[in-house]
């Protein structure tokens, strides 16, 4: 059994970038996290930050469950000011020790979103500082070793993103749409029907697919630093 965190800025993001992994993952038997740095307050201008904040948490929640997510977290951080800090890192370091996975997902370090960008670069840092013993965090626990991140790009944010890995998502496409559905707040402010909205955050689902000889597809990029890096292999495979 292998333990996943899918880490977001905003609530939705890591559902349109990974929902289909998440739901494999799930349906695989592996324990699925999803991590979200804000609750996405700053969104909706006629709607005050505060009541958005629980409105958009609620959606959420209930994306997750459809995608068959063990458990949400939230990180707290104001959305519109993510910052790739030293305490920002450590936060999402006392997250990483806590669930102990073997697998982080996060947003590229090319989407041109500010706050999707800096949770890329948080994420990239609080795996590899996680494994270190000398990095001290509040909640003081052991260190532990992620032993792969991998990125996934965003409809309109991340124009650059080529990825260099496919997942086949088909059986799995219905429910990712039934999850992304959930967001009924934004989607009624934008005035979007139901269709025009999975058309929109799903396009690159269809796109990936054609690109791998499948339907419907994610795709992912691995990260590589000098901690967390490529490995020699004993054969090839295919």
């Amino acid at each position: 059994m292998k333990r996943i965190l899918v880490v977001s800025a905003h609530p939705s993001a890591g559902d349109i970038g990974a929902g289909g992994l998440m739901s494999r993952h799930s349906y695989d038997g592996d324990e699925v996290y999803l991590l979200i740095m804000s609750r996405g307050e700053a969104g909706i201008p006629d709607i005050r930050p505060e009541d958005l904040a629980s409105i958009r948490e609620k959606e959420q929640r209930e994306a997750a469950k459809i995608l068959g997510v063990s458990e949400v977290f939230f990180l707290g951080l104001k959305d519109t000011e993510i910052f790739d800090t030293l305490e920002a890192r450590l936060m999402v370091v006392d997250v990483i020790r806590r669930l102990k996975p073997d697998i982080v997902v996060t947003h590229s370090e090319v989407d041109t979103h500010p706050d999707h960008r800096a949770t890329a670069y948080i994420t990239f840092a609080a795996a590899m500082y996680s494994s270190l013993p000398t990095v001290k965090s509040k909640s003081n626990l052991p260190p532990h070793l992620v032993k792969a991140v991998y990125t996934y790009g965003l409809p309109g944010y991340t124009p650059t993103f080529i990825p260099e890995i496919y997942l086949d998502i088909n059986e799995f496409f219905e429910r990712k749409c039934k999850a992304i559905c959930c967001y009924e707040t934004t989607m009624k402010h934008l005035g979007w029907s139901r269709e025009r909205w999975i058309e929109t955050w799903l396009s690159l689902d269809r796109v990936y697919g054609i690109s791998s000889g499948v339907r419907y597809a994610e795709g992912f990029r691995q990260f590589w630093s000098s901690h967390l890096g490529r490995r020699a292999v004993n054969h090839l495979t295919w």
